[in-house]
């Protein structure tokens, strides 16, 4: 087994002949409590397309019934790229949440 390096970065030299340092695994170092969402877009999507690739995922959230121009339907939307494993823990998340609020009749059920 390889062991691994402590992280020493060279310093590197600036115009003017100034010296920094930047160590980028100290900046990217956070507690978990520490995230904030910053949520900078907000949509509502009545369909969602789900197509998978053999390196990730994404969700095409589709507002509709959209917009006729110049004689076609326009569909707005936002694509969502995900790893495969981002995509089965939104899944197994959005599964429990639905059942749960489900089980207590909090939201329309779906008819089939």
């Amino acid at each position: 087994m390889a062991k691994t390096q402590k992280s020493n970065p060279q310093p590197t030299t600036r115009a003017g002949g100034t010296k920094i340092s930047v160590d980028l695994k100290r900046i990217y170092e956070f507690d978990a409590g520490d995230i904030v969402p910053d949520i900078n877009a907000s949509r509502y999507s009545n369909l969602a397309y789900i197509q998978v690739t053999p390196r990730d995922l994404y969700i095409d959230f589709l507002e509709m019934p959209g917009v006729k121009k110049d004689g076609r339907m326009v569909v707005s939307g936002v694509r969502i790229y995900m790893s495969h494993v981002a995509g089965q823990r939104l899944s197994q998340a959005l599964g429990r949440t639905i059942s749960e609020v489900l089980e207590k009749g909090k939201i329309e059920v779906l008819k089939k």
